[in-house]
């Protein structure tokens, strides 16, 4: 072999070395999915990550959600027979949790502000995140509310909302890494009646990796968050809660809603994405609840599977 073949066979090698390196890349940052290419997922899970995609349950007191139904459904074998595992948020520290490919935080509605910045920071280093319904809603006894004010020039001397927070001198803006604002619980804001339909799940992209193959419209009972989209940052409404009419309701105890009779909207958020890649994403409910008593939609446990992990 002369040594022009040998030149131009290294180049190829570099060039292939480099393009492998940039398809990871794509495929953590959440860019491209893993599916994208052919055996890609079984490479990418087994050579660098070393077997299934793992799933850690983030759990705290009080919510909406329960993570023991919801490890039992993720690892159901009928389902998505996932490498599930639940975990309190007080055990949880920057190191151990960039051992898990997913986090699902639920039925944890108090979490602490230095708790939020270590799943931010997990996120920021490749880790894929769903937040569920109220998830962190209630502050620590040494956290504080960011105010209007704080973060706007005309802005009041009120609230943002539960995940806009102080952070010492500075602003911990979770609200706007999620995407959203929380508002309250249905069930707190209005009475409903359990196993009663409070509204259908409108799926606004059936293209969408959260949502493809999914009915259009899903009847849907039982509590969950109101939320408004927050206009900063990049956020994708996946699918909306059809109330029926306008949701009115006179907020109690929600100090960053005015004590008047607040009209939501007809029309509620339900899944909404946010970042790049779409590596974070809120749903308005527990996940167990699309498989609780009359709603066997076990295709929405599946898309969320493989949409947030392989596509």
């Amino acid at each position: 072999m002369d040594e022009k073949m040998q030149k131009t066979l290294v180049n190829v090698l570099i060039l292939v070395v480099l393009l492998f390196g940039l398809l990871v890349v794509l495929i953590f940052t959440g860019i491209l999915g893993c599916n994208s290419v052919p055996f890609g997922c079984d490479a990418y899970y087994t050579i660098l990550k070393g077997g299934q995609p793992s799933i850690l349950i983030a759990y705290g007191a009080n919510g909406l959600g329960n993570y023991e139904k919801l490890e039992a459904v993720l690892s159901d074998r009928s389902l998505v027979n996932a490498r599930a595992r639940a975990m309190s948020i007080d055990k949880l520290s920057q190191g151990n949790v960039n051992d898990f490919d997913l986090i699902i935080v639920e039925e944890a509605k108090q979490i602490c502000s230095d708790k939020l910045k270590m799943f931010q920071n997990y996120v920021i280093k490749g880790g894929r995140l769903i937040w569920t319904a109220d998830a962190g809603t209630e502050l620590c006894e040494e956290d504080s509310y960011l105010l209007e004010s704080e973060r706007e020039v005309d802005g009041e001397e009120v609230p943002i909302g539960p995940w806009a927070r102080r952070d010492g001198s500075k602003q911990l803006s979770f609200d706007e890494f999620l995407g959203v604002n929380f508002k309250g619980n249905v069930c707190d804001l209005t009475e409903c009646t359990p196993g009663e339909e409070i509204g259908r799940i409108e799926v606004l992209d059936d293209e969408h990796k959260l949502t493809y193959g999914l009915s259009p419209s899903i009847p849907y009972s039982g509590n969950f968050s109101v939320v408004k989209t927050n206009s900063s940052g990049t956020t994708t409404i996946v699918s909306i809660i059809d109330y029926g009419f306008d949701f009115l309701a006179t907020p109690s105890g929600q100090p960053w809603l005015s004590e008047e009779r607040t009209n939501f909207g007809k029309n509620l958020p339900f899944i909404i994405t946010s970042g790049v890649g779409e590596r974070v994403a809120y749903y308005a409910a527990p996940i167990e609840s699309f498989v609780e008593g009359e709603q066997p939609y076990k295709a929405m446990i599946e898309q969320l599977y493989y949409g947030m992990l392989y596509n």
